[in-house]
């Protein structure tokens, strides 16, 4: 009986395992799905990419979300790839499983290719407003993409506006390296393009268009030199631009492609409201009592750089004036004129110092006294900014 019963009872586990072996086969898998925000212009400066999308269709990739898209002109795209490299090999032959961020970048690569395949058969050469699309969903990061990952394939989705209309079509005629093809830019406008030029991606220029004159805001990198700027150099040009001049701002170029776009004439005689005073993000340093403000004639600079000083006393507050070592000089308006003046000055490889912030000087005899990096800059906090 004990022998009986002992046999049955393994006979009832053997039978259990195997019962829940062959459930577990059965049921689905909870696939991994890891989400990935990651930057367009590495995959966009692959040879392979080009190579694989060809000459005859233009891609212009969007600065912001679309809010609302034309669904008639719109292109929709989406593609995939798989971990396993078709290169590399382990020592038994299986193929090297590449990391997330490798397969993604092939996914984005497939998903240009087919919406160019999209544009090609619509007949269109333009699309414009390019954007990451997942699941419905527009990505809020400009110059990125979304993709998804999982244990055997990464996919990205896109969309895109078909043609575009004939002012982006003008744009998009034009090289990013063709200075005279920027509207209204002065001889100062040409030095500060060109030097955008000299730097890599990721890179932004923007434009701020008044009464045929042009100023024109860079930014480059993704690690800013004053930490509380956006990482994203489209944001932080635009705020440049939007902290210096009262007005609209516009991006003119992103990284190898010009994407400004000409306003209409409707649009140009618009009057934007206007906003309140701009309140400096820094804490205002201590009047130095070196001169008067408003007396050029102390200023240590080179004679033909004392004009600039009486252009920046026309400035409007806040404002500030750096001299650099070599006795030329900087300034800058806007919220941020402090730190934007410094870093203008630290990008052209020269060591400055302060030397009028707003309506007092702040120039020490002492160079350890003087302030010449963002770092010494005390922030002023958000809530004691706000009434």
């Amino acid at each position: 009986m004990v022998s009986k019963s002992f046999g049955t009872s393994q006979s009832r586990v053997s039978f259990f395992v195997l019962s829940a072996c062959l459930a577990a086969l059965a049921m689905p898998a909870f696939a991994r799905d890891t989400r990935l925000v990651l930057p367009i212009f590495p995959v966009m400066q692959q040879p392979a990419t080009r190579d694989a999308i060809g000459n005859d269709v233009q891609l212009r990739f969007a600065v912001v979300p679309q809010a609302k898209a034309p669904q008639a002109q719109m292109l929709t795209a989406q593609s995939y790839a798989r971990p396993y490299s078709g290169t590399q090999r382990y020592a038994d032959g299986r193929p090297v499983i590449r990391s997330d961020e490798e397969t993604c970048r092939e996914a984005l690569r497939n998903t240009l290719v087919a919406l160019v395949e999209a544009a090609r058969a619509r007949g269109v050469h333009t699309v414009t407003q390019v954007e990451s699309f997942y699941d419905g969903a527009v990505l809020s990061t400009p110059n990125a993409y979304e993709c998804h990952a999982g244990t055997g394939s990464a996919e990205v989705h896109l969309r895109g506006v078909a043609g575009g209309d004939a002012g982006a079509a003008a744009a998009a005629s034009a090289a990013v390296d063709d200075i005279d093809a920027v509207p209204g830019l002065d001889a100062e406008g040409r030095a500060a393009y060109q030097k955008f030029l000299q730097n890599k991606p990721p890179r932004t220029l923007v434009l701020r268009q008044s009464g045929g004159s042009t100023w024109v805001h860079w930014a480059d990198g993704l690690v800013p030199r004053d930490i509380s700027r956006p990482s994203d150099p489209t944001q932080r040009a635009m705020e440049y631009c939007t902290e210096r001049h009262q007005g609209e701002c516009t991006v003119y170029a992103v990284d190898y492609t010009v994407v400004y776009q000409k306003p209409k004439a409707a649009a140009a005689e618009r009057t934007a409201a206007a906003p309140g005073p701009a309140v400096s993000l820094y804490r205002l340093p201590t009047d130095s009592h070196f001169a008067d403000v408003n007396d050029p004639s102390p200023v240590p600079v080179r004679e033909k750089s004392k004009d600039r000083y009486l252009r920046f006393l026309a400035l409007p507050m806040p404002r500030a004036f750096a001299i650099a070592a070599d006795g030329s000089a900087a300034f800058a308006s806007g919220s941020a004129a402090m730190a934007d003046v410094l870093n203008t000055c630290e990008r052209e490889g020269k060591t400055c110092w302060l030397y009028a912030v707003d309506d007092r000087v702040v120039w020490q005899a002492d160079p350890h006294q003087r302030i010449g990096r963002v770092n010494q800059l005390s922030r002023v906090r958000q809530d004691a900014r706000t009434p």
